[in-house]
């Protein structure tokens, strides 16, 4: 009997398995993607070309790719660009270079600006000056 009893137990704990390795039991949790927060929207980031997006906000600003340049452009704001971080103005016969649209500006050397700019300074000291409505 104690044979008898092995093999149904063996038979028993075999259907277990069984049925235990059919069962779907597997769940994905998945967690939605957080909203842009301050100073952050959809877009590349910061270090990429657009790449098919051409505009995004930054700080509240609505800022356009300007493919030429390389840098973006703050809607609204004449003369002031986006680039890796840092918003760039012409104001005054001077580049200055803020994290901030809306204040904390410093004054730039041309060494210091994205290679865009520089070439649009150079544009503006031959006395091509800025174009309106174009960057």
């Amino acid at each position: 009997m104690d044979s008898a009893r092995a093999f149904l137990l063996r038979i028993a704990c075999g259907f277990v398995v069984v049925v235990l390795a059919s069962c779907d039991s597997v769940s994905v949790h998945r967690t939605p993607s957080p909203a842009p927060g301050p100073g952050r929207g959809y877009g590349p980031p910061s270090h990429a070309r657009a790449h098919g997006y051409r505009r995004k906000q930054v700080c509240g600003y609505e800022l356009v790719y300007d493919s030429g340049r390389g840098v973006y452009v703050v809607v609204g704001l004449p003369d002031c660009y986006y680039h890796e971080g840092h918003f760039y103005r012409w104001h005054a016969g001077a580049w200055e270079i803020s994290v901030r649209a809306d204040g904390d500006w410093t004054a730039v050397g041309r060494q210091a600006l994205p290679p865009g700019l520089q070439a649009k300074t150079e544009d503006k000291t031959k006395g091509k000056g800025f174009a309106k409505g174009k960057s």
